[in-house]
């Protein structure tokens, strides 16, 4: 089981496609923090519409900032499976429907954080 760091990023998988190539697609949705990935690359994957995590809040704060001059928007967890999240620039993903990583058809990822199901307060 993935143990997140502080001051680290993930990739964020709403739903992850575990079968192998050329079989049978099979997705999982209770798999959502992915692989370690640097903070450029968090930055350049979630600029492209793609979700990232970091377990802080400031870091998921700064990432976010970084997208756009605008302060990004808090948006707590919508239910307790959810994780708290920022969105760059104020604008809310829309995502397309593909398997696996869906990537925002408008506006960057979702920079999530915390643990699930945390309100305003975040970490």
């Amino acid at each position: 089981m993935l143990t997140p760091v502080k001051g680290r990023f993930y990739e964020f998988h709403r739903r992850r496609v575990v079968s192998r190539p050329g079989a049978e697609l099979r997705t999982r949705t209770d798999i959502e923090i992915g692989p370690e990935i640097s903070e450029k690359d968090a930055l350049r994957q979630a600029g492209l519409g793609m979700d990232v995590y970091t377990p802080w809040r400031f870091d998921a704060y700064k990432l976010a900032s970084r997208l756009y001059a605008e302060a990004p928007q808090y948006e707590g967890a919508h239910e307790d499976v959810y994780y708290p999240h920022y969105h760059s620039g104020k604008q809310h993903p829309k995502f397309d429907e593909r398997e696996g990583r869906p990537i925002s058809k408008q506006g960057p990822g979702h920079v999530f954080f915390g643990e699930r199901g945390q309100g305003p307060s975040g970490v």
